[in-house]
């Protein structure tokens, strides 16, 4: 570099050929030279120079912040399946960007009116958050009041909607535990739930966060939840995140866990059971003369079998009896897919 330099400046001075610098001159060259130099280099250390915004640092590497998404992934895909049991309707949860913000941030992201649930996480962190849309409170409170349809009307939050909406806030925070468990297992706890905005003062205002937000859509209610967790507490698990133990490796334990929980799950739906007699057909006329005290004759004999159906389903063929004083039916075959058809 220094030869190319030292050209540069000879190229600019006209010489005439075969005539030599003297002393003077070749020591103002090197003058030149070395004056120019530490330019050079700060230049160059200027190139080296990345920015950092103090006010939101990123914490995380882009490898832990991929094992933080597939952990909240896990959790959006366990709570839609266990909500759409519990409030036997269609849900899902999509998880969008984890992100790393103050905190005086997300509280601003919180929309008013918002459920504001602070729970610990038993030894991860003494103070998480989970909040609920209105919009997501509301569709779960019809459903779990006995609602064919989730409401499109958000209304305030009342302590009554609080109790109602307890199962599912346990709900959302057992399956956050379960989604980190192969990373590092906790035990949750809730230790409030409230719509004061006063309440949501649990953190310092710039102190950073690792915050995963939900687009929950149920049937076709559309509405949000968040998760917030001081970055702190994840810093000091960061050896865990790693993409194997969040992916849950090897895969056979893993679909043997997920199928015995899969299970376990639908052990707790209830299906209704229905033991057909036999069938007959009526005129019209008939059916709409009938009285109490009629008769009506069925083409089967008392020892015909009756048909047990789940969910209007044939599955089973049955004979009638008693289990003590009470009616019952013994499955004695079960019907197959042609004989269904």
């Amino acid at each position: 570099m220094a030869d190319n330099y030292i050209d540069n400046i000879l190229s600019e001075v006209d010489l005439p050929m075969g005539e030599l610098l003297s002393q003077s001159e070749v020591d103002a060259l090197l003058s030149v030279y070395k004056a120019a130099t530490p330019v050079d280099r700060h230049s160059r250390h200027d190139k080296e120079v990345r920015l950092y915004d103090f006010a939101r640092p990123d914490k995380f590497s882009k490898e832990h912040l991929k094992s933080l998404n597939i952990i909240h992934t896990k959790h959006g895909a366990g709570f839609a399946v266990a909500a759409a049991i519990k409030l036997r309707a269609s849900v899902q949860a999509t998880r969008l960007p984890v992100d790393q913000l103050a905190y005086r941030e997300y509280c601003a992201s919180i929309s008013d009116g918002s459920l504001f649930v602070e729970a610990k996480l038993d030894p991860l962190t003494s103070t998480a958050i989970f909040e609920f849309n209105p919009a997501l409170v509301s569709a779960c409170v019809d459903l779990l009041a006995g609602g064919a349809a989730p409401s499109q009307l958000v209304s305030e939050i009342t302590d009554i909607d609080k109790m109602v909406m307890m199962p599912i806030i346990d709900l959302v925070i057992k399956k956050y535990a379960e989604a980190w468990s192969t990373c590092v297992p906790f035990k949750p706890e809730i230790v409030s739930v409230s719509t004061d905005p006063n309440a949501r003062q649990v953190l310092l205002q710039g102190e950073g966060v690792l915050v995963c937000g939900y687009e929950v859509t149920i049937g076709e209610c559309v509405s949000m939840m968040s998760v917030c967790v001081p970055t702190a507490a994840v810093e000091a698990v960061l050896p865990a995140l790693t993409v194997g133990r969040t992916l849950n490796i090897p895969g056979r334990r893993h679909d043997a866990q997920a199928t015995s929980a899969l299970r376990k799950a639908f052990d707790e739906v209830p299906l209704e059971c229905r033991a057909v007699l036999g069938r007959t057909q009526l005129p019209v006329q008939d059916v709409i003369d009938l009285a109490v005290g009629d008769v009506i004759s069925l083409p089967i004999k008392t020892t015909d079998m009756a048909e047990v159906l789940i969910e209007d389903i044939p599955a089973f063929e049955g004979v009638l009896g008693l289990s003590g004083s009470s009616r019952a039916i013994k499955i004695a075959n079960k019907i197959g897919p042609n004989e269904v058809e």
